[in-house]
This record gives structure tokens, C-alpha cells and sequence, in this order.
């Protein structure tokens, strides 16, 4: 409109001064007024084809934001950036530049949340107002053992894969036991029919303003058992500093005591004496049995072969060992593993001393599975559930420490330790440990 007025004016002024100059040439005057209303439509036509370029490039880039496309970038040549069209495509560039920072950010930051998501151990599960699921991590998949829970419904899946959790569909916060919920690390080995504690939340949420659900399943076993087992060593720390302090002053008394026996030749007092020194000498073993747990130190990491380490085990307990490959670096404390697997074979040797163990060693996705079999009688499922309590044997002479000791080292390994039946007779122990 701008340019109009200006050609506009120019005109007006041309015509007036030619009439003042020039008024004997009306034929000049009339040729002038032709070319330059000549110049003025050409002049137009050219001011016009350029605004709908322009507003055909703004209005592609805009279509293009409005898919979801920010990649674009409108080119302005000199003469559009001399003038408003070109600061509106500078403005247009901006945008664009900006919407797709901030497009990165969102991907980058929702890739991170996913990766979080699907590591964690929580089953997690996003229902909407029609309880359909619309999200689930790997948790949950491992946890309803199925390869997809999108466009599920929530209802009809607890029916057909949970009926147990069906009692607490509407508890919002509460903790609840399931039965053969925890699996092995890498999904590998027989799920546990043991009893696990879960901790379930329900979150009621909106999304694009839609009503969802978003319902959170967190397994809180290990986590008692790593308060109880810390409780378990600090009553163990008071019970040896006081029975040490006790025992100490009465074996001294005890030794005095044997001396003046043997001075006065009293063959009866001696027995009593040597009585009483070997009931301290078992009290002190058995102290410093149970002392095992409390004092069990942070690893000392580094690479060893595994498979070597297992080897060399043989000297003390028989064994066949069927290993997929004759290197496998683990890095890991080997003198705490070293002593964890003499425990599990030497309660192997308990249970068959005529029959040799098995122990098989397997990788998997950077994953060491070590088992150990015995060829016993197997353990009961009440047994079972208390195996890994400090103190609880079946054993007349046990401490019930060693496997408590066990799980302790898996634990500070970052690693799992669970027991089952094998089908064909026996008591298997499976260990897992990361390779990376």
C-alpha cells in the first residue's frame, strides 16, 4: 500500500510540473502519462507477485510446524530482507530455531525418563479413564509374563494374569504380599513361588486433560531383608563384646585354677578345670562363628577368572563343572566368592556325601549364571522361605549363618542368589552376577 501511494504521488507531481514546463506538448505529455502508467502496472504487478511468494513460503513453513516438522528454514533474499517481509522471515527463522531446541530438550529428556522407567525394578503401569493401559515398563511386562500390555484392559488382565491382586484394586497405598512374583536377574531360571512384600501406590492424575491412573508395584523384600540382616549384625556386635568381656576373665580364672590343680595333684579338680576350658573354647568358637556376618568387609573388586577360581575348589569338595567357556572374567572380590561357593558346596557335601555336585557356568547378555546341585533330598517350601535368615538351620550342628553369609556377598556384588528344586531330585542353587 505503501509503494502505491509513493508511485502515486510521483505522478501527480510529474503531471503538474510537465503542465507548468511543458504546456505546448500535450503529444510529449500524453506519451509520458503512457510509460509511466505502464511502469506503474509492471511496477505493480511485480510488488504483487513478490507479497504472494512470500506469503505462499510463510504460509508452507507454517503448515510444516503445524505437522510437527521443525527442521525448516524460509531463505530471504536481500531485497526481501530490506523491507518488512524480510524481519518477518528473520522472526519465522527464530522460531523454528528455538521450537527445535526445545524439541531436542523434550526428546532428549523423555528418552532419558524412559531408560529410568525401564530400569527400575517398580512395575509401573499407566491406565486412562477406560482402564486401558497406555504405558507399561519392562517390569511390568516381566511381571504379568507378557510381551505387550498396551490397549489392554486393566480389569480383564488382573483376571487372567494377576486374580490375586484383584483384592487391592482399590487400595491407594499398602503393602501387600504376592507369591511367584520375583524373577531372576536377565529373566533367567524358574521364577520363585515364595511369598515377596510389595509396596502398591495408586496416583490419580491428568494428562491433556484426561483422567488416568497410574499404578506403581515396588518389591520391598530386599529391602527388609537388608534392615533385618543390619539389625541381625548390630544385636550380634553387642552379644560378642559382651560374652568376650565375660569370657575372657573366667578362662584366665580357669587357667589359674588348672595350675593350682596340678600343684596340689587333685586328678578330680583337673577334670573340672578342663571341663570348663572346653566349654569356653566351644562358646568362643560359636561367638566367633556367628561373628562372621557383623564382620563381613566391602569387597575388594578386581578381574579374575571365575572359571579357574571353581577349579581349584575341587581340592576340597568334588564336583563336575560343565562351563561354556574356559575364560570368564569376572570382576568381583574373589576371596569373598571363593568362600561363599566352599559354603554352598560344603551344605552340598552335607546332603549327598556319596553322590559329587554339578555346577554349570553360562553367560548370558552379560549376565554370569553359576548353579550348584546337590543330589539330596531337596528343601521344603516352608524351609525355603527361611533359608536366608540369620541363625535358622534344620541342622543339629548348624549355625544357620552360611547362607545368610551368601546373600550378603551376592548383595555386595550387586548380584542375586535364589534356591529351588530341580524337577529331577535335589536342591539347586542359581547365582547371578553382571559382567559389565
Amino acid at each position: 500500500m505503501g509503494l502505491m501511494v509513493k508511485i502515486l504521488l510521483i505522478n501527480i507531481t510529474f503531471m503538474g510540473g510537465f503542465i507548468i514546463l511543458l504546456p505546448d506538448w500535450p503529444w510529449l505529455f500524453a506519451l509520458t502519462s503512457l510509460l509511466t502508467f505502464v511502469l506503474f502496472i509492471f511496477q505493480l504487478q511485480r510488488y504483487g507477485n513478490k507479497q504472494e511468494k512470500i506469503l505462499h513460503t510463510l504460509g508452507q513453513g507454517l503448515r510444516n510446524l503445524q505437522d510437527g516438522d521443525f527442521s525448516i528454514s524460509l531463505a530471504g533474499s536481500s531485497a526481501q530482507t530490506s523491507d518488512g517481509h524480510g524481519y518477518l522471515i528473520e522472526l519465522f527463522n527464530q522460531v523454528t530455531e528455538k521450537l527445535r531446541e526445545e524439541k531436542k530438550h523434550l526428546y532428549q529428556r523423555e528418552l532419558l525418563l524412559d531408560k529410568v522407567v525401564n530400569a527400575s525394578n517398580v512395575v509401573t503401569v499407566l491406565i486412562n479413564q477406560r482402564d486401558t493401559i497406555v504405558f507399561a515398563n519392562r517390569s511390568a511386562l516381566q511381571f504379568f509374563y507378557l510381551g505387550s500390555l498396551l490397549g489392554q484392559t486393566w480389569p480383564v488382565l488382573l483376571a487372567q494374569h494377576a486374580p490375586e491382586l484383584i483384592q487391592h484394586n482399590n487400595k491407594n497405598n499398602a503393602i501387600i504380599q504376592l507369591k511367584g512374583r520375583e524373577q531372576p536377574i536377565a529373566g533367567q531360571g524358574n521364577f520363585s513361588d515364595i511369598e515377596q512384600n510389595w509396596h502398591l501406590s495408586r496416583h490419580q492424575l491428568k494428562l491433556h486433560g484426561i483422567r488416568h491412573q497410574l499404578i506403581l508395584l515396588k518389591p520391598i523384600a530386599r529391602e527388609l531383608q537388608q534392615q533385618e540382616l543390619q539389625t541381625w549384625k548390630k544385636v550380634i556386635r553387642f552379644i560378642n563384646h559382651e560374652l568376650n568381656n565375660t569370657i575372657a576373665p573366667i578362662s584366665s580364672m580357669c587357667h589359674s585354677g588348672r595350675v593350682l590343680a596340678e600343684r596340689i595333684d587333685e586328678p578330680q579338680l583337673d577334670r573340672v578345670f578342663n571341663t570348663i576350658s572346653g566349654r569356653i573354647k566351644k562358646l568362643s568358637d560359636f561367638i566367633q562363628n556367628y561373628s562372621q556376618l557383623a564382620r563381613l568387609s566391602a569387597p575388594q573388586k578386581q578381574s579374575f577368572n571365575i572359571v579357574h577360581s571353581i577349579e581349584q575348589l575341587k581340592d576340597l569338595y568334588p564336583f563336575e563343572l560343565k562351563a561354556s567357556q574356559p575364560v570368564i572374567m569376572l570382576t568381583g572380590d574373589a576371596s569373598q566368592i571363593e568362600q561363599m561357593l566352599i559354603n554352598l558346596l560344603k551344605n552340598a557335601k552335607e546332603v549327598s556325601p556319596d553322590i559329587p555336585s554339578e555346577i554349570s557356568i553360562e553367560v548370558h547378555d552379560d549376565q554370569l549364571h553359576i548353579t550348584i546341585r546337590d543330589f539330596g533330598p531337596g528343601m521344603a517350601q516352608n524351609v525355603m522361605q527361611k533359608a536366608f535368615l540369620p541363625y535358622y538351620s534344620t541342622k543339629a550342628e548348624g549355625s544357620g549363618i552360611g547362607l545368610s553369609v551368601c546373600r550378603e556377598v551376592m548383595d555386595a556384588h550387586q548380584g542375586q542368589i535364589i534356591l529351588n528344586n530341580h524337577p529331577q531330585g535335589g536342591l539347586q542353587v542359581s547365582l547371578y552376577l553382571s559382567l559389565i
